[in-house]
């Protein structure tokens, strides 16, 4: 099994149908992070996709997938509430695109700036449907927002 980085591989992040990969190095540090907040294994639904399986799976159009920017992922023994709030730590993350699907995971990408939305039932929709943005609280010592 080739590795990519210390916990992710070629085959985790390869296009299901076809066995190509195009993957960002951005994409794979982002995740490292991810897996290093978490403690424990990031499940990769879905990483690079070629056009084809792209429009076989529904992907929209120019999908962060197709472009090695983005990965479905699964944290075990999380809920999709705690997924999105580990997701948000990651810079990479937060300031680009993070998705909640009602199959109970999120779409992470490396993309220039942020977007957030939900999958509910085949339809896209406001990501406060399926989780809420975390409330910051300021460090009163400080002034800053602990992440």
């Amino acid at each position: 099994m080739t590795k990519l980085s210390p916990h992710f591989s070629k085959a985790e992040m390869a296009c299901r149908c076809c066995g190509n990969l195009k993957i960002e190095d951005r994409l794979l540090s982002a995740l490292e992070t991810l897996r290093n907040l978490a403690g424990v294994p990031v499940i990769v639904h879905d990483a690079y996709r070629c056009p084809k399986h792209n429009e076989e799976v529904g992907g929209v159009a120019d999908s962060e997938h197709t472009q090695g920017l983005a990965a479905d992922v699964r944290i075990s023994g999380l809920s999709l509430q705690q997924m999105y709030e580990l997701a948000l730590q990651v810079p990479e993350f937060g300031n680009g695109g993070i998705g909640a699907y009602d199959g109970g995971f999120l779409h992470v990408d490396v993309r220039d700036h942020r977007s957030r939305w939900a999958r509910v039932r085949g339809q896209y929709v406001g990501i406060q449907h399926l989780v809420r943005e975390p409330v910051l609280l300021t460090d009163k010592a400080t002034g800053t927002y602990p992440v």
